[in-house]
């Protein structure tokens, strides 16, 4: 399973900001995820039309989505992490998804 979650920075946070606390805040804390198998975040460089509607996403995979979530309610580290996160973020939004079967 994975998880995708899109967001804008705040107003007043810059890019620049966003990425230290990103290095030093929310990398360490999904380290310490043992149940995610796979963290990747890229920020979003440019639409085929419009304007795009988040400016970050980041991807999640885990094999046990009850693990996943028993950690973020549990581990410090992550509660302190969403804590600074939810201050920097807006128009946040968190999907679960399964891949579709191609055959």
């Amino acid at each position: 399973m994975k998880c995708f979650v899109t967001f804008r920075l705040r107003t007043g946070v810059t890019p620049e900001e966003y990425d230290r606390w990103f290095r030093e805040t929310n990398v360490p804390a999904v380290r310490k995820m043992e149940s995610i198998t796979s963290y990747r975040v890229w920020r979003v460089a440019d639409v085929m039309e419009g304007d795009p509607s988040y400016e970050v996403l980041e991807e999640m995979e885990f094999d046990d989505r009850a693990a996943f979530e028993r950690e973020i309610a549990e581990l410090p580290e992550i509660k302190a992490m969403l804590e600074g996160w939810y201050a920097r973020v807006a128009d946040q939004l968190v999907v679960f998804a399964e891949e579709v079967s191609q055959d």
